[in-house]
C-alpha cells in the first residue's frame, strides 16, 4: 500500500522524532526508511508525489502494524521507537492512547510472543482462583505457574490455569505504562512515574518527552499519588485510573513510555518483577549504545 502526503511535513516530523529518540541513525536514513516503508521508492520520490496534495486515509490497525515494523526492520531499531515517532509526528493520524496500545499488542504478539498455544509463554490465559477469574500472559507453567497480570506479576498452581480454546485478546499491562503518580522536581518540571516508581515521562514547559525508566530523578520537592487523590487504595481502575488519564491529557502526553518496552524482557523466566525486566532492558541499551 502506498501512503499519499498533501505535504512532506508530518514524514519530515517522523524521522526527526525518530533520529531523537532512537539514536545512532542518520537523519537522511530515517527518512529513506519512511518513504520505502509507505510504498515510495524513495525519499525523493515521496516528496514529489507530496507536490500532488493527494492524500490517503489514514491507516488501518495492520496498516499501521506494517508500517513499524518495516520501519524498525530497515534501521535496525526498536519497534517502541518508531511506533512513538510515528504516533507524535501524527503519521499515524490521531491516534488515540487506547488505539496506540492496541498496536502495541499486535506487534507484540507478531514478532515476541508468537501464535497462543497450550503451555506457550505469551499466551494470555485465565486463572480460576478461589472467587475470582482473572486473565494474564503466561510466562512459564511450572509449579507454580508465573503469570503477568494487568498489575503486575504474580504465581498461581498450575491446576489454575486455563487456555481458552478462543485466544483471548492481547493487552499492555497497566504496570508499564499507566501513571501511579508524579514528582514535581526542583527545576519545576513534573516527572510521572508508574506503579514500581520508574519515571516515563518529564514535563517542563508545556512538552512532555520520555524518560529512560532506569534513569534516577534527583531533587524532588513533592510527590503526589492518583489513588491518594481518589481515596482509593485502587490505582488501576476506578477513580484513580481516571485521574491518572486526565493527568496524561492535561500534560498532552501522546504515544507510549519507553517503560513499555519491558515487556520484551518480562517474558524471561528468570524475570519475576518490573525492576529486574528494567534492569534488563538497560543493559540491552547499554550494549547498542556501545
Amino acid at each position: 500500500m502506498r501512503v499519499h502526503f498533501t505535504s512532506t511535513d508530518i514524514p519530515k516530523a517522523a524521522a526527526k522524532i525518530l533520529v531523537r529518540e532512537a539514536g545512532g541513525i542518520k537523519l537522511s536514513s530515517a527518512q529513506e526508511a519512511i518513504a520505502k516503508a509507505t510504498g515510495h521508492r524513495d525519499w525523493h520520490e515521496l516528496t514529489a508525489s507530496a507536490a500532488e496534495k493527494v492524500a490517503t486515509a489514514p491507516p488501518d490497525p495492520p496498516t499501521a502494524k506494517a508500517l513499524v515494523l518495516s520501519i524498525a526492520d530497515r534501521l535496525g531499531v526498536g519497534h517502541g521507537d518508531v511506533e512513538f515517532a510515528l504516533t507524535r509526528s501524527r503519521l499515524l493520524a490521531d491516534m488515540e492512547l487506547e488505539e496506540a496500545l492496541a498496536l502495541r499488542t499486535m506487534i507484540w504478539r507478531d514478532r515476541l510472543f508468537g501464535p497462543p498455544g497450550r503451555g506457550r509463554p505469551g499466551t494470555v490465559i485465565r486463572v480460576k482462583e478461589p472467587a475470582s477469574v482473572r486473565h494474564g500472559y503466561l510466562l512459564s507453567l511450572g509449579r507454580p505457574a508465573h503469570i503477568l497480570y494487568d498489575t503486575g506479576f504474580g504465581i498461581c498452581a498450575d491446576f489454575e490455569v486455563v487456555t481458552p480454546r478462543v485466544p483471548l485478546d492481547d493487552f499492555a499491562p497497566s504496570r508499564l505504562w499507566l501513571p501511579y503518580g508524579y514528582w514535581t522536581v526542583g527545576d519545576g518540571a513534573i516527572i510521572t512515574f508508574s506503579r514500581d516508581y520508574k519515571p516515563m515521562w518529564r514535563t517542563a514547559d508545556g512538552v512532555s518527552t520520555r524518560v529512560d525508566p532506569w534513569v534516577r530523578i534527583p531533587h524532588i520537592r513533592q510527590e503526589a499519588h492518583f489513588s491518594t487523590m481518589a481515596g482509593t487504595i485502587t490505582w488501576s481502575r476506578g477513580p484513580a485510573r481516571e485521574l491518572a488519564l486526565e493527568h496524561l491529557m492535561k500534560h498532552r502526553i501522546v504515544g507510549l513510555p519507553r517503560l513499555l518496552d519491558a515487556m520484551e524482557h518480562a517474558l524471561d523466566p528468570t524475570v519475576e518483577s518490573v525492576g529486574q525486566a528494567v534492569a534488563r532492558m538497560r543493559r540491552a541499551s547499554e550494549v547498542l549504545a556501545a
